[in-house]
């Protein structure tokens, strides 16, 4: 567990010094809003992003396994990103980093603190890729890394 916890740290920390010097290369800052489907580790997925600022966002999602006879019917996570600008010169590729809350809603609902990290990939105008990874550090005296992957409809 000591090691997972060691491994995701290095991870985010490389992704983070791998994205910033390539930020000041980019075009423009990603100024977009999107509700999306997909799935992940916990389930099917509901995600979105809504813009705060020119580089700040929300990005909850909300999962569930549809097995709702266990404890843990609904998982949720609701972080605050710094979107970097964008990698290319098209305005495609704009990776994102941030912390917020995350837990579980049903017999044993739970609140934590979780680090997310990931990317969305705009096709174009309207349609777009999105994934992420989100690592609870503290849960339960372990820590927890969760993926989520899908497609998502930019208004």
């Amino acid at each position: 567990m000591m090691f997972n916890r060691i491994l995701c740290s290095l991870g985010l920390t490389a992704a983070v010094l791998a994205a910033a010097p390539l930020t000041a290369f980019a075009q423009e800052a990603p100024d977009y809003n999107y509700v999306g489907i997909g799935g992940g580790d916990e389930g099917f997925v509901v995600n979105g992003k809504i813009s705060l600022s020119e580089h700040l966002s929300v990005r909850p999602a909300v999962s569930t396994d549809f097995d709702f006879d266990d404890g843990e019917d609904v998982t949720y996570v609701l972080p605050i990103t710094y979107d970097f600008n964008s990698l290319d010169a098209a305005g495609r590729v704009n990776p994102f980093l941030g912390a917020g809350i995350n837990g579980e809603l049903g017999d044993d609902s739970d609140i934590e603190f979780a680090v997310t990290g990931g990317t969305d990939y705009r096709f174009n105008e309207r349609w777009l890729a999105n994934g992420s990874v989100v690592w609870s550090p503290f849960q339960d005296g372990s820590d927890d890394v969760d993926f989520i992957a899908g497609i998502g409809y930019s208004f």
